[in-house]
C-alpha cells in the first residue's frame, strides 16, 4: 500500500507560493512566455525535495513523483488528468506522491478582464472536485497591479478567497 501524506499538500502549496513571489523567481516570469510549468519544473522539484526533507524529521515518507505537461514522458493516459463535468481536466503540473498538489499557470490577457475569474475557477476545480488536496494558482500580471483582483475589499471577494483557501487553493499573483 502506497503511503501518502495529504496534510502536507497545503503546507507545500503555501511554501511554493511564497517562493514564486521572491524577486529572484519573479524575474523568471518576465522571461517565460506561456510555458511556465516547463521552465519552473526544476525549481518546483528542488523545492519539493527540500520541503520533504525538512518535514521528514525521522518519519519515513516515500519518494515524490512530480509530473508536468510536456515532460517527454507523455503516455496515453496522464496521471494528472481526471474527468469532471464531462471533460478531461488536468493541471499544468502536479505533485502526485506523497500528496496531490496541482499547479495552474495563467497570464493576464488584458487589464480588468474576466480572464482572472475564468482562470481562478479552472484552478479551483482541482481542489473542489477532490482530485487534488491543494492547488497553486499562479497568475502573471501585465499591469503589475494586483489590487484589483485580491484587495477589492468586497465581502464577496473575501468570502470566496477564504472558502477557496479552506479547500486548498493558494493564489500567487506575480507582477512582472
Amino acid at each position: 500500500m502506497e503511503q501518502t501524506t495529504p496534510w502536507l499538500a497545503p503546507k507545500f502549496a503555501e511554501h511554493i507560493s511564497r517562493i514564486f513571489a521572491l524577486p529572484e523567481h519573479r524575474s523568471k516570469f518576465r522571461e517565460i512566455s506561456g510555458e511556465e510549468h516547463k521552465v519552473l519544473a526544476p525549481l518546483i522539484q528542488e523545492q519539493l525535495a527540500e520541503f520533504l526533507n525538512m518535514e521528514r524529521q525521522n518519519e519515513c515518507h516515500p519518494d515524490f513523483h512530480f509530473d508536468w505537461e510536456g515532460n517527454k514522458r507523455k503516455e496515453k493516459k496522464q496521471e494528472r488528468s481526471y474527468r469532471v463535468l464531462g471533460t478531461d481536466s488536468f493541471p499544468d503540473a502536479a505533485v502526485l506522491r506523497p500528496f496531490k498538489c496541482a499547479f495552474e499557470f495563467d497570464r493576464e490577457i488584458k487589464q480588468a478582464s474576466s480572464s482572472f475569474k475564468d482562470a481562478l475557477m479552472k484552478a479551483s476545480v482541482h481542489v473542489l472536485s477532490g482530485r487534488y488536496e491543494a492547488c497553486v494558482f499562479v497568475y502573471i500580471l501585465k499591469t503589475g497591479d494586483s489590487k484589483m483582483y485580491l484587495d477589492d475589499e468586497s465581502e464577496h471577494t473575501n468570502k470566496l478567497l477564504n472558502m477557496l483557501q479552506e479547500h486548498g487553493l493558494y493564489i500567487s499573483i506575480i507582477a512582472t
